[in-house]
């Protein structure tokens, strides 16, 4: 440790190609090293978004370059954060990061584990910002190395007033939807997308620009703060499986007293404050409310405001990469069909890459039944139409058809979707 032929640094410029060179794109960073992104790379197109938002928002870049041609082969974006406490176990160190609510752990499988773990400590016990770099899905580290960059934040002791007015439960639904339509696209995710399909991550974040839309709607929120042992099943997730240490979300509190919490990345619509806390696995769990004003709130109760919203800002943007990566990845954009049950009337799942058509059949329907197909993409990416659909049929017997339907995907991005079917008559 440090990897050779690795590159941790802000992103300074994504330079035209010249006209006889088309393959590559030329990626040039703060200190005046370059690389070269390859266009015929299946990730180039998520990856070439990525370097742009890391780019515009100021963020540093984690890159794995092949030392004979240059070229990007591993692109991640790293952590800048404080250790915040190191356990270790027969397998590995469990690390907390601060501000990170996700598991971190750094393995004893990992060839460099002493200089790992030895830099860790070492940033742990000067209370030094290091910049931490990461596996996208396993939160497996693999590079640490100080943090160059000044982050000043604003930090003080005790609670913040809890200010939230009264609101109908209609309301809570507006406000829901409010923030709600604001999902950034999961193949995708641009500025200003809030990243609610990526939950690993970043809750203080989402929460606080939650807040910040709720309140230019003339809503004021509060937020509720858990602790514990927390572990979700999230079908946004490659594996369907989530731990934190801690999350946060916006409340609000309705006319006949009772707390609602809005928080996309758990449900489709506010609920109430037990159920919000009994889906996230620890019955022992710690809850704690606050004023919308609270940016971060310690284990210990300390407290990081954001009045100007530029930490909101980075935050958003970083796991907005985070996202952009992963769906870049071989795991594609969610959500994940392995993590979902398949819902009536719909007869399969498919995968879809960018800018193709593909053709599906399904068999054996009656053929007296008059059937219905739609295609319902599950990537969750407004603003553009994605999928297009025909339907063609195959008398296969004298009492059976066959369907075969043509999918289009008109995007640049792997879309994943529902095969669905209604009889119309039988």
């Amino acid at each position: 440790m440090p990897r050779e032929n690795v590159l941790v640094e802000e992103v300074s410029e994504l330079t035209a190609t010249a006209a006889a060179e088309t393959r590559y794109r030329a990626v040039v960073f703060a200190g005046g090293s370059s690389a070269r992104l390859d266009l015929e790379d299946s990730r180039a197109t998520g990856w070439l978004a990525a370097l742009e938002e890391m780019r515009a928002a100021g963020l540093t870049a984690y890159v794995e370059v092949d030392p004979r041609t240059g070229a990007i082969v591993e692109l991640l974006c790293p952590l800048p954060v404080v250790v915040g406490d190191l356990r270790e176990s027969d397998d590995g160190v469990d690390v907390e990061l601060v501000v990170s609510q996700a598991r971190h752990r750094l393995s004893r499988g990992n060839p460099d584990f002493g200089e790992l773990l030895a830099a860790l400590r070492r940033a742990y016990e000067s209370q030094e910002p290091v910049l931490v770099t990461e596996t996208l899905d396993e939160h497996e580290i693999i590079d640490v190395r100080p943090d160059p960059k000044v982050r000043a934040e604003s930090v003080e002791a005790g609670e913040s007033e809890v200010l939230g007015t009264p609101v109908t439960l209609a309301k809570a639904n507006e406000m829901f939807t409010l923030v709600n339509n604001r999902t950034a696209c999961s193949a995708n995710p641009i500025a200003p997308g809030i990243p609610f399909t990526y939950p690993d991550d970043g809750c203080w974040g989402r929460a606080h620009e939650m807040c910040r839309l709720m309140i230019g709607a003339g809503v004021q929120p509060d937020k509720v703060w858990i602790y514990g042992d927390l572990r979700v099943v999230s079908f946004n997730k490659p594996d369907c499986n989530v731990r934190w240490g801690w999350h946060v979300a916006p409340t609000l509190t309705l006319t006949t007293g009772e707390t609602y919490v809005v928080d996309p990345a758990l449900f489709p619509n506010p609920v109430p404050r037990a159920t919000w806390a009994s889906v996230q696995g620890d019955p022992a769990a710690s809850l704690v409310p606050t004023g919308a004003d609270v940016f971060y709130r310690s284990f210990g109760g300390g407290l990081t405001f954001d009045p100007t919203y530029s930490e909101t800002n980075s935050v958003l943007a970083r796991y907005r990469t985070q996202l952009q990566l992963r769906a870049a990845g071989a795991s594609g954009p969610p959500p994940y069909f392995n993590c979902l049950t398949r819902p009536p009337r719909t007869q399969f799942f498919g995968t879809i890459a960018g800018n193709t058509s593909h053709r599906w059949f399904t068999f054996g329907w009656p053929a007296n039944w008059h059937v219905l197909w739609t295609i319902m993409p599950t990537l969750i990416c407004p603003g553009t139409p994605t999928l297009s659909w025909s339907v063609a049929v195959e008398r296969a017997g004298a009492t059976q058809a066959t369907y075969w339907i043509t999918v289009t995907n008109s995007s640049p991005h792997t879309v994943r979707f529902e095969g669905r079917y209604d009889v119309l008559s039988t």
